[in-house]
């Protein structure tokens, strides 16, 4: 955290050993609401960007790269200037500035938000918000339920006409946290075009006693999304004790009958016997960058100047510059894994590795070339759901140990162009390889926890979703 005080106290003079000593979610948050005085000195800055002297251009150009955030207003004064120089090299900063340094300040801060349930600064966690900054989705919602009060409601009000999906999620927690008074603004994020949104507005109505929170939620179990399917599920038992024969992980063909069911029920009365609590699924991926993963290429970390895997839309994309692969910070242990993937050419080759652990006799950080000890689960059109042991790792497919490779035990379609599920169950060293809801291979490997992985070979692949459910006791 050190380094990035440090930024922002060079950039936005204060002390860096008193925002050390007394690091606050407010102090981080002004440094992120640059006053007149600061965007005075954004607009020299800008100005200098023309100069004549190269010493002159380069250290404005510079200290614009570091800065956390740079107000709009100044940089659309820079596009706009007459002299080309410094419309390029606004450009430029716009391309390599420091939006991504903004967005680690700006989480830093929610996080003690929440750590402290500190209240009153809503008012500018919504202006970082309008200045453009971003924020993880599920971070912005408890912080929404952590520091609104009922005073907040115009404020709220506010956030929930946002263009961040992330302020109106945190509109709609702050909804539910401030009661009755916030009804209003759940119902109107209930007809949000984002599903993450009214998502967040119906759980928050349905917390509050009302019906249509209940039929909102109803709404998502047939939704592409299998976190999203998951959380529905949760919270409608958790609201009225009923299941229909419903699974979030099932087929979809089953699937729709209990939906169907579900439908029904909630037409007619019924009761609300509890409330939606914490959802325990884990999106791995979050739809916007690598944020818990980690690229390695041959072994070693992917360097910045490589190509490597990136976030377009929504959709995590493979380079294809293997072998390689991008594996999880965390280890995880007793699982339902599911992720969703995508090939357009028919040799696409790829994988998910599970129970990945370090090579025998080095540390915890060191892996083998080929990526480490780990079962991998092939990608690979007409192939998808073969096993293969990678390294050291030790499996058993029905009872015989899994010399290298294991073919599937049945034919699945898999058109390309096409988005295709894969689920993993991992329990108690049993893993159930699913294709698009089919089990098509089992095998039993050890209990240890491990890390997950994409492998990376020399084809492009596409993932939209990668989802985790524990399922430890």
């Amino acid at each position: 955290m050190w380094r990035i005080v440090h930024l922002v106290s060079l950039v936005l003079g204060m002390s860096v050993l008193g925002a050390q000593e007394n690091e606050s979610p407010e102090a981080l948050l002004d440094a992120l609401l640059p006053n007149a005085k600061k965007i005075e000195e954004f607009d020299r800055l800008v100005d200098e960007l023309g100069a004549d002297g190269f010493k002159v251009r380069k250290e404005a150009m510079d200290r614009l790269l570091e800065a956390p955030l740079i107000p709009d207003r100044v940089l659309q004064r820079g596009l706009k200037s007459e002299e080309p120089e410094i419309r390029a090299r606004v450009r430029e900063i716009i391309k390599r500035g420091g939006k991504a340094r903004s967005e680690v300040v700006f989480r830093r801060a929610l996080e003690l938000l929440v750590a402290g349930d500190e209240k009153g600064l809503l008012n500018k966690v919504a202006a970082v918000f309008e200045g453009g900054v971003t924020a993880d989705g599920a971070l912005s919602a408890r912080v929404g339920s952590s520091i609104a009060l009922p005073e907040d409601r115009e404020l709220l009000d506010r956030l929930a006409g946002a263009g961040s999906t992330s302020a109106r999620r945190m509109a709609a927690a702050g909804a539910e946290a401030i009661g009755e008074v916030g009804l209003g603004i759940l119902r109107h994020l209930l007809r949000d075009a984002d599903e993450s949104v009214r998502m967040q507005a119906a759980v928050g109505l349905a917390n509050l006693g009302q019906h249509a929170g209940a039929r909102g939620l109803a709404e998502f179990l047939d939704s592409e999304s299998t976190a999203v399917r998951i959380r529905a599920w949760e919270g409608l038992q958790a609201l009225t004790r009923q299941n229909f024969g419903y699974s979030p992980i099932g087929r979809s063909e089953v699937r729709k009958a209990a939906v169907q069911k579900w439908e029904e029920f909630l037409k007619g009365e019924f009761v609300l016997k509890g409330r939606v609590g914490e959802s325990r699924v884990i999106a791995l991926f979050n739809g916007r960058n690598l944020t818990g993963w980690t690229p390695y290429r041959r072994g070693n970390k992917v360097a910045p100047n490589e190509v490597s895997w990136k976030v377009e839309d929504g959709v995590l994309h493979c380079p294809g510059e293997g072998p390689g692969d991008l594996r999880t910070n965390a280890e995880f242990e007793d699982y339902v894994l599911v992720v969703s993937y995508r090939a357009s050419q028919p040799g696409a080759d790829g994988g998910i590795g599970i129970m990945m652990t370090p090579r025998n006799g080095q540390p915890a950080g060191g892996f083998r070339m080929d990526g480490g000890d780990y079962l991998e689960v092939q990608l690979l059109p007409g192939g998808s759901g073969d096993l293969y042991k990678i390294g050291a790792f030790r499996a058993k497919v029905e009872g015989k140990e899994l010399g290298f490779a294991q073919r599937r035990m049945r034919e699945v379609k898999e058109p390309l162009n096409e988005w295709h599920e894969m689920r993993l169950e991992v329990r108690d060293g049993l893993v159930k390889v699913y294709l698009n809801g089919l089990l098509v291979n089992e095998a039993v490997g050890h209990e240890k926890p491990g890390r997950i992985l994409l492998r990376e070979e020399q084809f492009k692949l596409e993932f939209r979703q990668i989802t985790l459910l524990p399922v430890g006791g």
